[in-house]
């Protein structure tokens, strides 16, 4: 009797084993058989796997003497401003109607100061990396542009004028010595146009 009852577990017990170990849907090898419904593209616990991500330069420049890069320029006071431009800009009292009209195709500039000469693209260029992308030196109209405006009676005066939206700063060009301290070569203001042409008023 407890000979053929032995048997009996046994064989059950075998059977249980290898409908899980063959493939089956026992928990135990849940891993194997992702229930996602892109198992190609599943972790362990069945979430999605993030893609890794794009390939990026990482700067490990090291100064000989121990001291920060040469960042070449540094800026500062650096305001968000409306950039004008000189020749279509007009100005009057208060009450009187002020009206600009530029052609498609009109290209003004900013305005940079300096203690002494230098190329400015460089300056520009920087200005880009550090403040924004979209800064520039010049800017042109694409469409033509008009407009015109009352200066109000609660203004003793005022002015209509095509510009960009762009940044005042001052800058500083310069390097570190052997003893890291920034030694200033040039400096000066700059006022430069960033954004599309528009038509502004004070």
């Amino acid at each position: 009797m407890n000979a053929t009852l032995t048997r009996a577990c046994t064989a059950a017990v075998l059977t249980a084993f290898l409908a899980v170990g063959g493939g089956g849907a026992g928990t135990a090898f849940a891993v194997d058989t992702p229930t996602t419904a892109n198992p190609d593209n599943a972790d362990q616990d069945g979430n999605p796997i993030p893609q890794a991500p794009a390939d990026a330069d990482v700067d490990a420049t090291v100064h000989p003497d121990g001291c920060p890069p040469d960042p070449g320029f540094s800026f500062s006071k650096v305001k968000s401003t409306f950039v004008g431009d000189k020749t279509k800009t007009v100005s009057g009292q208060s009450g009187i109607l002020l009206s600009v009209s530029v052609a498609q195709g009109h290209t003004w500039t900013g305005t940079i100061s300096y203690a002494a000469k230098f190329s400015e693209g460089i300056l520009i260029a920087s200005a880009e990396e550090t403040i924004s992308g979209s800064i520039s030196y010049a800017k042109t109209t694409t469409v033509t542009l008009g407009g015109a405006w009352k200066v109000p009676a609660n203004q003793a005066d005022g002015w209509l004028a095509l510009g960009s939206k762009g940044y005042s700063f001052n800058w500083e060009r310069g390097s570190y010595n052997g003893g890291c301290k920034w030694i200033v070569s040039n400096h000066g203001t700059a006022k430069l146009p960033a954004l599309s042409p528009y038509i502004a008023h004070s």
